[in-house]
């Protein structure tokens, strides 16, 4: 795990997005490491660890788009291990609705888009929405989805007012779906998902898996 860390931190700082894709598609493929493995302990750390000084250098927003746009693709490759993965535990896809989405004026969705991937393995019929999603246009949305979970991604710490303004709207909107919300917004704050209202707050995206055993 450590060596296939190393070589895919190696390809995403010299910017090597087809080495970096090689490194994580060879390792699935010779089974060194789980696709939720490679998810949470190898992407998610690889940009969180990543620092620069976006005062002094100007080309650090340039750098982390790059950044997350490798990795983007190494999670749409991934895809075909994620249905593989589902099917290993048993967990056929049923008709339990979840919709991922991030709140208002929230830009980074990667996080989102992992805890979407890791509803699919636990059977979910997850339905990705993504960043920055108009709160109106979920809403009506919604009417017609009726999801059993609202999972709602929070990166940003400044988005938590935005997070609890939208859970109030959803709530107010009635129908019976479960927000369940996390993210490193929650961090420093372990216990505010129930000032914003949340149902559920998942501090470790594997509770996924047990999430409908223990609801």
């Amino acid at each position: 795990m450590n060596d296939i860390k190393s070589n895919f931190i190696s390809a995403l700082d010299s910017q090597d997005k087809e080495r970096a894709v090689m490194v994580c598609m060879e390792s699935l493929e010779s089974g060194s490491v789980e696709v939720i493995d490679l998810y949470l302990d190898i992407l998610a750390p690889a940009l969180r660890s990543w620092d620069c000084d976006y005062v002094s250098d100007r080309l650090c927003i340039w750098n982390e788009h790059i950044r997350s746009s490798i990795v983007r693709t190494v999670m749409e490759c991934c895809f075909p291990y994620i249905v593989k993965k589902r099917r290993d535990n048993g967990s056929e896809k049923n008709d339990r609705t979840v919709a991922v989405l991030c709140p208002p004026e929230e830009y980074h969705e990667i996080g989102a888009r992992m805890i979407s991937d890791i509803f699919t393995i636990a059977g979910y019929n997850s339905i990705f929405v993504g960043a920055n999603t108009p709160l109106d246009t979920f809403l009506e949305a919604a009417k017609k989805l009726s999801p059993m979970y609202v999972a709602i991604s929070v990166s940003n710490y400044y988005n938590l007012i935005n997070t609890r303004r939208m859970i109030s709207r959803i709530k107010e909107a009635g129908g019976k779906s479960r927000v369940v919300v996390g993210g490193n917004a929650f961090e420093k704050n372990p216990d505010y998902w129930k000032e914003v209202g949340a149902d559920i707050f998942l501090k470790d995206p594997r509770e996924i898996l047990a999430l409908g055993s223990v609801m």
